[in-house]
């Protein structure tokens, strides 16, 4: 199985921003898809090996706006995380990218309404607001596949993956 950098047993240094983007190793893994939609992007511009036609930015709040076709969703972490994956459960076309939170009631009312799961290999090395990789991530990461992208999670060699179609 193709994964991440080994675990990193490094401490970890304490950080307040959710600003963390999307590493492009995530999207190779995935064989390259195209996405529609990225609902929470921090604009083409400082994210652009983010394979999406169109960026919503906070400043345009993308909860609020339509959503079509394939999504890509890297929602700030944290206590809204569950809104994000709500409204991209009730799209039902698109990919998110979460930390693997067992302990969280979001995990356990959306993650079995999602059409594939895969808990990632190791832990990820987002990218800072700065556009430097970092450290591993705190913890592990999970993607929630629905509708036609289930078929490009399912399809990845990419980590541990249940398919509950």
């Amino acid at each position: 199985m193709k994964g991440f950098a080994e675990l990193d047993t490094t401490k970890k240094k304490a950080n307040t921003s959710n600003e963390w983007y999307t590493p492009p190793e995530v999207f190779e893994l995935l064989k390259n898809p195209q996405f529609d939609l990225d609902p929470c992007s921090p604009g083409k511009d400082k994210v652009p090996w983010i394979p999406v036609a169109k960026h919503y930015t906070a400043a345009d709040n993308g909860l609020l706006l339509p959503w079509t076709g394939k999504v890509w969703l890297n929602p700030p972490y944290g206590k809204d995380t569950a809104v994000w994956l709500d409204r991209l459960a009730l799209h039902g076309n698109g990919i998110a990218l979460v930390f693997a939170r067992t302990d969280t009631l979001w995990f356990h009312r959306l993650v079995i309404k999602a059409d594939v799961v895969c808990f990632l290999a190791g832990r990820l090395k987002f990218i800072s607001e700065t556009g430097q990789q970092e450290g591993s991530a705190a913890c592990g990461s999970l993607l929630l596949a629905w509708g036609e992208c289930a078929n490009i999670l399912a399809n990845a060699d990419i980590g541990w993956t249940i398919d509950r179609r």
